[in-house]
């Protein structure tokens, strides 16, 4: 390791304002999409291994101020996305029944969303695109994220309606769209549990 010295501190005395955000301009619907990327060249994705528990992974996402995760093999090979929502709820009970196991026995890869299941969108496509166009293609395809991938055929990012909806102030309402028959019996049992 090398050689660190320590820094200089100041006594926080006085009155002290927020500063302004690091890009002056600030976001809107018209903005660059790049601007909401999620860039696994500049930051490392979000992972978790396919077998670890569900209350692990909540504890997880929780503890790391994050709603979803990338799942992975022992490889490191991309296998689907997990999101908070599909750790909790009917959702975890219906599978633990279906299988017949306990709900603690269940993990990250039982309830997960295949990458089969997937969308994903290309880099370069979105390098020219507006964050309103991004929006608009998550509500067509109803889901929360989207993934980005190169010329090479790897994941290169995500953006989520959550990270565009914080980074602009605003709401984003995402409606799940139906894309199968098990679709419909999932959006059907989530409203359910909706009404409950």
């Amino acid at each position: 390791m090398g050689v660190y010295n320590k820094l200089e501190t100041v006594k926080l005395e006085g009155k002290y304002l927020f500063c302004d955000q690091f890009d002056s301009q600030r976001l809107e619907l018209s903005s660059s999409a790049v601007k909401v990327i999620t860039d696994f060249t500049r930051r490392v994705p979000q992972v978790v291994l396919k077998d670890v528990d569900i209350d692990h992974a909540l504890y997880m996402m929780v503890n790391g101020h994050v709603r979803s995760k990338l799942v992975v093999d022992h490889d490191d090979t991309f296998l689907g996305v997990i999101n908070s929502k599909d750790l909790t709820g009917r959702k975890v009970l219906s599978v633990a029944q279906q299988r017949n196991q306990a709900r603690s026995d269940l993990t990250v890869e039982d309830l997960m969303t295949q990458k089969s299941d997937l969308q994903a969108m290309s880099y370069s496509m979105v390098q020219t695109a507006k964050i309103g166009d991004v929006i608009e293609t998550l509500k067509e395809l109803g889901h929360q994220h989207v993934l980005l991938v190169d010329e090479e055929g790897g994941l290169r990012g995500m953006i989520s309606a959550s990270d565009i909806a914080r980074s602009l102030h605003i709401p984003i309402n995402i409606l799940q769209k139906a894309h199968s028959f098990k679709d419909i019996f999932s959006i059907i049992y989530a409203h359910q549990e909706m009404i409950a």
